[in-house]
């Protein structure tokens, strides 16, 4: 059994407690990072896997925990994000300056302190985006601005990190997790999204995590650079209706 670290953080959220037990099931070691304490120690618990309560805008902690284990990081998924949707002469600065840290700073950082691991290992980077970046969404501007920036990362970062470390970005649409509860609650406003989506559901974290656990472990010998847009075909689809 390989005992090959993969670093997640945003580990408690839909996509990244269900890429953390895909990654078990992989036999690779999960390691959660995120500041929800009770459901870290839930899930650490089920997978049987290391855990660390940080807030990802903490850089400092942030390193620190890295730097800490040392050269065993072999992936690195950050699945950390937010959303705030307003019409755009509603928003000012600061919504743009923080979805920007959240989104895609943490990202930097948390990219920055691994690096030396994951260029030791010839490890690989998971990113996450939006179909927001792609289709354009009315009230959108403020997360597809900071998407948008993971987008230019990824492709910048696999140009620059080849061919020792792979970089490659998910972009999905909508899925049930805590962010997306307001969305859904209501039973017409989720039977109306459904519709728009060719395939006709709302996503799942288990939708993202069989392609996310392909890009961060070995099975990926020859992917970088790339957007991966899961979401029901609604980027690129046009169905009758």
């Amino acid at each position: 059994m390989t005992k090959k670290n993969i670093v997640i953080l945003g580990g408690t959220g839909a996509i990244g407690s269900s890429l953390a037990k895909q990654i078990k099931n992989l036999n690779y070691n999960p390691i959660l990072i995120a500041r929800d304490k009770l459901n870290l120690e839930k899930i650490s618990k089920q997978l049987n896997c290391k855990y660390f309560e940080c807030d990802v805008m903490d850089s400092e902690k942030l390193k620190t925990i890295i730097d800490d284990l040392d050269k065993s990081i072999y992936g690195l998924a950050y699945c950390v994000g937010s959303i705030d949707l307003k019409p755009f002469k509603l928003t000012k600065d600061s919504d743009f300056i923080e979805s920007f840290k959240i989104n895609t700073l943490g990202a930097i950082n948390a990219i920055k302190a691994a690096q030396p691991s994951l260029l030791t290992n010839s490890g690989s980077i998971l990113l996450f985006s939006t179909i927001a970046v792609k289709q354009g969404f009315v009230n959108h501007s403020i997360i597809s601005s900071a998407k948008g920036a993971i987008e230019g990362l990824t492709l910048s970062l696999a140009a620059e990190f080849a061919p020792l470390i792979k970089v490659n970005c998910i972009a999905p649409s909508l899925i049930y997790s805590k962010m997306s509860e307001n969305l859904v609650k209501n039973e017409n406003m989720k039977k109306a999204i459904e519709v728009m989506h060719p395939i006709p559901k709302i996503g799942s974290g288990e939708d993202i995590s069989y392609i996310g656990a392909h890009l961060l472990t070995d099975q990926n010998k020859w992917i970088t650079g790339q957007i991966f847009h899961i979401d029901g075909g609604r980027s690129s689809l046009r169905i009758k209706s």
